[in-house]
């Protein structure tokens, strides 16, 4: 990896735990038929965030910090997207699982959603830069506005354990 200024283009794809091939031990291959766009993403962030245990030890009179152990490691990404999918709705509304033929729906009648999130971020050249695939209970975050502007949609993904979790730097 080289260091300097970057801009990457995010591109998103979710796959479901109901599929066969996607569980948290088996990783559906890239070609796999149940992987979803999540859409025009305009951004994404990372966040990072960690419990802590400081550690004093007498040095030799005074506890001075002495140590730092991590107790809790946790992994949070937005997705932000500029289109409606079936997705999206599916997320929003907390529905059973929606398609593109999909016509109605029943608010709040689906559950928790969980699979695998496939992160490509590619470098302004257009080349490939980061590939992530994590395991992830997948919700949209926050309030979604039907107005006069496009409608924007957080997608909130909090990486699960999974001993497949990867990925990959060009």
């Amino acid at each position: 990896m080289n260091t300097g200024a970057v801009i990457l283009g995010n591109h998103g794809f979710f796959t479901p735990e109901l599929s066969p091939t996607s569980l948290r031990t088996v990783k559906p291959a890239a070609n796999d038929a149940s992987w979803v766009d999540l859409g025009i993403l305009s951004e994404v962030t990372v966040q990072h965030e960690r419990e802590e245990r400081d550690i004093f030890a007498p040095t030799p009179g005074v506890l001075r910090l002495y140590d730092v152990l991590e107790t809790k490691r946790q992994l949070s990404i937005n997705l932000t997207a500029q289109e409606m999918s079936p997705k999206a709705f599916e997320m929003l509304w907390g529905t059973l699982a929606l398609t593109g033929a999909s016509t109605q729906y029943n608010p709040l009648e689906g559950s928790t959603k969980r699979g695998w999130l496939k992160l490509q971020q590619y470098g302004q050249n257009d080349a490939i830069f980061n590939t992530v695939d994590v395991w992830v209970q997948m919700k949209v975050s926050g309030e979604v506005s039907f107005g006069e502007n496009i409608v924007s949609v957080t997608f909130e993904a909090r990486v699960l354990h999974s001993t497949l979790n990867t990925g990959t730097l060009a």
